[in-house]
């Protein structure tokens, strides 16, 4: 049986989703980048020397899907591909300067956002947020490994 708060939870992460998906703040979500190339941004600068298929797979995505996505990537100055020193067959996704400095100036810009929607609540509150939302985090990752 579904808990009755489900509806419930599952609005609210869409509206959550709206503020800050490709809506974003001011009808703007991450510069030039959609929200698709902004997550597999975020992933190569989170694992540099990651191959496409492994930034395919923490996305949910075909590693065709995740081609496409690192070439426009790469066409905007952002990520480079190079061969894996380890398995030369194997292509490897880093950040550029550009790419770094790129993601630095939306989670900045998020990161202000954010802290100036929450200023007005106890630190006690901030941190029982952080908590909930690293659990849900947490709970769909796994769930992804199991599907």
């Amino acid at each position: 049986m579904i808990n009755k708060n489900m509806p419930y939870i599952y609005n609210y992460l869409q509206e959550i989703a709206w503020y800050f998906g490709s809506h974003g703040i001011n009808g703007e979500c991450c510069g030039e980048l959609s929200l698709v190339e902004f997550m597999a941004l975020k992933k190569v600068c989170e694992n540099p020397d990651n191959s496409i298929q492994e930034i395919g797979n923490a996305l949910n995505f075909t590693k065709s899907g995740a081609t496409r996505i690192i070439n426009r990537l790469e066409n905007k100055g952002y990520v480079v591909r190079e061969n894996s020193s380890i398995d030369g067959r194997v292509c490897c996704v880093s950040t550029t300067v550009k790419g770094s400095q790129e993601m630095k100036k939306i989670m900045d810009k998020y990161t202000n956002y954010l802290d100036d929607v929450l200023n007005e609540l106890e630190p006690q509150m901030i941190e029982n947020i952080y908590d909930v939302l690293e659990v849900l985090v947490k709970a769909l990752q796994q769930k992804k490994h199991l599907a």
